[in-house]
């Protein structure tokens, strides 16, 4: 299992090449469950890498 951090730093690599970010996006890149990928998109929120709105069939809007 990766460490909360690595995984963090790893997903932020991983939304610098997407347009939206979902967390059944993030389940399948990290083959991770539910409530992981769901603290992570939390993570991802709160430093403002992606838009807090969920748009249907995309997902948040990550930021550039």
């Amino acid at each position: 299992m990766q460490n909360n951090e690595d995984l963090l730093q790893q997903a932020i690599l991983f939304v610098q090449e997407v347009e939206h970010i979902s967390v059944s996006s993030l389940q399948r890149k990290f083959l991770i469950g539910y409530q992981q990928a769901n603290k992570l998109l939390e993570c991802l929120i709160e430093t403002k890498i992606c838009a807090v709105d969920f748009t249907p069939h995309y997902g948040h809007l990550v930021y550039k």
